[in-house]
Parts: C-alpha cells; structure tokens; sequence
C-alpha cells in the first residue's frame, strides 16, 4: 500500500487532485485519479475521488458504486463512508469530504 505521509507523490497527487475537483477542472482531475490508480490500487482514495468526480457530474449511481468500492478496500475510510451516507439521504448542504492527508491513520 502506498504511504500516506505529507510531501509523497500519492499525497501530492491527491491534492492537486481536490484542488482540481474544487476549481471543477474535471478532465484534469480525472485523469489524475487514473494515476493515482495505476500507482496503488487497493486504496480508497481513487474511488471516493471518482465518487466525487461522478457527483459533480450528475451520475448519482457511479458516485453510489465508487463509494461502496471505495468502502469495500477500506472499511474505516470515512471520507467514503460520509460521502455515500450524504448521497444517499440527499443531504447536499454537507458538501464533499475529498479525503487528504488527514483522512486515514497513517500506517
């Protein structure tokens, strides 16, 4: 699994990540997030950032899928685990949780 530590290019990757998502730069962030796949694929991350990715598009049903792969990986990923509770009861004052450094124990 790749480390999760500040200044790693995973990290690095997942912010500019967010901040693209943010700025709504969607084709830079989603090309981006299939980096960030093809360097690690069992982590959550990428998934919830698609998940993420898929909302701000409108497709509600690839956010839900994202999610729950994202949850499936990683049980205690919580960014994953708010994003599909906040899809699923339409609760869109909440906004994102995109994750970052802070989102996971470091292990």
């Amino acid at each position: 699994m790749a480390s999760k530590e500040k200044n790693n290019p995973f990290q690095e990757i997942i912010e500019e990540i967010i901040g693209s998502l943010k700025k709504r730069e969607l084709e830079n962030a989603e090309k981006l997030i299939t980096v960030l796949v093809s360097m690690d694929i069992d982590t959550p991350e990428p998934h919830n950032l698609f998940g993420i990715l898929s909302e701000i598009k409108g497709k509600d049903d690839s956010a839900r899928k994202h999610y729950r792969a994202a949850y499936a990986l990683d049980p205690t990923y919580k960014p994953a685990c708010r994003n599909l509770e906040r899809l699923v009861l339409g609760s869109q004052n909440h906004g994102f949780d995109y994750g970052g450094i802070e989102a996971r124990e470091i292990r």
